[in-house]
């Protein structure tokens, strides 16, 4: 018998109509005196009965036990892919920044290197570089937010 609510319920409806049908009473109030009123014949057919709805529970015991031992290996599958998944998702993302970088340093440097062509050094002040820079950080920065929102556009995908 597999486990399931409707076994589970049907065993215990069971163990209610034997002990019902014989005591008269629910299973939790049979004590040695209403035992001991009934005779040889009673007594055996109460022993038949409960043995045939303890076969039965234990089966559906048996069944159920074997359901939570799958459930709790699922679970033990689902949190290892849980955190692969994690783990593959920080990567990712290490090394998004770590590319991120690499463009902003990359600019930087590419930037600098045009103002010195571009720009006499004698006439440079130290304002016109800071602002150069400034612009050159605030082009490297549009460009990743671009590069993040293609990336995101796909994921939705």
């Amino acid at each position: 018998m597999e486990f399931s609510l409707e076994n589970l319920y049907s065993v215990e409806k069971d163990v209610d109509s034997v002990f019902g049908a014989v005591f008269g009473v629910n299973w939790t109030e049979v004590n040695k005196t209403t035992v001991t009123k009934f005779d040889k014949a009673t007594l055996t057919n109460l022993v038949l009965s409960a043995v045939s709805v303890l076969g039965k529970s234990k089966e559906v015991l048996r069944s159920a036990a074997t359901s939570v031992e799958q459930l709790r290996k699922e679970q033990i599958e689902n949190q290892k892919t849980l955190l692969k998944l994690q783990e593959d998702l920080l990567k990712s993302k290490s090394d998004q920044v770590v590319e991120v970088q690499k463009t902003v340093k990359d600019e930087i440097r590419s930037f600098s290197d045009a103002v010195k062509k571009g720009c006499p050094e004698a006439g440079m002040t130290k304002t016109l570089v800071k602002a150069a820079v400034k612009t050159a950080v605030k082009a490297a920065v549009t460009e990743d937010d671009r590069t993040k929102n293609r990336g995101r556009i796909s994921l939705l995908r």
